[in-house]
């Protein structure tokens, strides 16, 4: 009777078990091209070094990968890309490793980062779960983001001879009215005045969002109400489990380039790597030759 029992509930729970870990490698596994395996293995000194900075939107296990999709390009074969994307990472998570990508020596830096600093900002419960998984020195804030962010551009500039590149951030929801959509590009504002402030290249990801987004006909879907990440899970579990694209769920969902309130599907991936190709591009031809590394 125990053994019957054990089994009956066992099994499942074992399958469970299983399976989630399943999907937490899934979501978490670091891409092969991240600065720690640059630095460890000889880099082709004919091609120039492209560092794409950011948090999970850049990271690409539970975003469509933007990277990926640049290093694939039969156009972009003078270059390496490298993936310095974490999930879940603030503007203070950067820069706290900042010193591994500077170590790079890079010709191009692009930095696609504050959307958990956004959703961080939401309410309370929000604030307290990345204080608590980051051990943060004080509570999210747009305040402390520009700080964080100003420190990393201001680091690069020092410390590096690479062209610069900041992407403003993709809306939280593809709700106009949701206070998400309002704070992304609040913060997204922030990102511009530093780039002006700075002289970097701004590249502006959210304002091309946006105004396909404006320009859809509304129509009733999923309500992000805060901390929850339901819908996240739901979509990596389709992912990885069923083999759905992000194109198809993010479809599923009734949104045009999220899957999951927060992240990107191909197209919102692809309109992101054509913003900083074009911007490698046009830098690549007035730039002087950095295939000779600092020593």
């Amino acid at each position: 009777m125990i053994k019957s029992l054990f089994i009956y509930l066992g099994i499942p729970l074992l399958v469970v078990i299983a399976v989630s870990f399943y999907l937490f490698s899934s979501a978490t596994r670091l891409p092969d091209n991240t600065p720690q395996t640059f630095l460890k293995k000889k880099v082709d000194a004919e091609k120039k070094v492209v560092v794409c900075i950011g948090d999970s939107l850049t990271h690409g296990r539970v975003s469509s990968n933007y990277v990926d999709e640049l290093s694939e390009r039969p156009s972009n074969n003078a270059f390496l890309f490298v993936n310095a994307g974490i999930n879940s990472e603030l503007a203070y998570n950067v820069l706290q490793r900042i010193d591994e990508i500077i170590a790079l020596k890079p010709d191009y830096v692009t930095v696609l980062i504050g959307s958990n600093d956004v959703l961080a900002s939401l309410d309370e419960k929000s604030a307290r779960r990345f204080i608590k998984k980051w051990n943060l020195p004080q509570k999210p804030t747009k305040e402390w983001f520009r700080k964080n962010l100003m420190e990393i551009v201001v680091r690069l500039q020092k410390e590096t001879r690479a062209g610069i590149a900041v992407l403003s951030l993709p809306p939280v929801t593809e709700d106009v009215h949701h206070i998400g959509y309002k704070r992304a590009r609040e913060y997204s504002d922030t990102i511009r005045a530093i780039a002006d402030e700075k002289q970097l290249a701004y590249l502006p990801l959210n304002e091309k969002l946006d105004r396909a987004i404006q320009e859809k006909v509304p129509k009733s879907g999923p309500v992000f109400i805060g901390p929850e990440r339901t819908l996240m899970y739901k979509a990596i579990a389709r992912h990885y489990l069923l083999g759905q694209s992000w194109d198809r769920i993010s479809e599923k969902n009734g949104f045009l380039f999220l899957t999951d309130f927060i992240h990107l599907n191909a197209k919102g991936a692809i309109l992101a790597a054509d913003l900083i190709e074009g911007f490698i591009r046009q830098r690549d031809r007035v730039a002087p030759d950095h295939t000779k590394k600092q020593s």
